[in-house]
């Protein structure tokens, strides 16, 4: 009774609900994690099986994982979840800066939306944010997260030219971060 008294006088006072003040706190926790580590937690997968079928692109030529040569940053992302929005500008600027050089030291990053709207709805807010300079695919039926096994969004395997090495990192991360950098060109391309 008293808890109830004491509550009521806060929501007056303050003009803020309980729910309020929670949905404030668990917008806090979940960007903490991008602003305060710098250093990868990137996991060892020893066995995945990546998806054969081709996704849909951007520019059209379409993204099929065994065609790839080149070590890639591949990031499941969705338009409403707000730790994969707030590290987008991270993966654009680590696109920009592993992409110079000669063409066998870059490193691609590729974006895999799973937003059910499809390909317009994600593409059209990336272009309002400004993200461009990156491999951009569409899988709105969320096949290949789901045969991935993938527990949660962002999502982001780490992998090699020849796709013998392969980590997953699970939530956000510090992209453009000169060490989260350093780290993910020594695990996918041994320098």
């Amino acid at each position: 009774m008293i808890y109830r008294q004491n509550f009521t006088f806060y929501q007056k006072k303050t003009g803020q609900s309980l729910f309020a003040l929670l949905c404030s706190l668990l917008l806090l926790v979940a960007f903490f994690p991008i602003t305060a580590y710098a250093e990868l937690k990137a996991e060892p997968v020893l066995q995945v099986a990546f998806p054969t079928d081709r996704l849909e692109t951007q520019d059209g030529k379409g993204f099929v994982m065994a065609e790839r040569t080149r070590p890639m940053i591949v990031n499941f992302w969705a338009t409403w979840c707000a730790p994969c929005v707030h590290e987008l500008p991270d993966l654009a600027q680590a696109s920009a800066l592993l992409s110079t050089g000669s063409s066998d030291k870059q490193i691609d990053v590729v974006l895999i939306s799973v937003d059910r709207k499809g390909a317009a709805h994600a593409q059209d807010f990336l272009d309002e944010r400004g993200i461009t300079g990156l491999i951009s695919a569409y899988n709105p039926t969320s096949d290949w997260p789901r045969a991935l096994g993938l527990r949660g969004l962002p999502s982001t395997y780490l992998i090699s030219a020849d796709q013998q090495e392969i980590y997953l990192v699970s939530g956000p991360a510090a992209w453009s971060e000169a060490d989260v950098l350093s780290q993910v060109k020594r695990l996918i391309t041994n320098r």
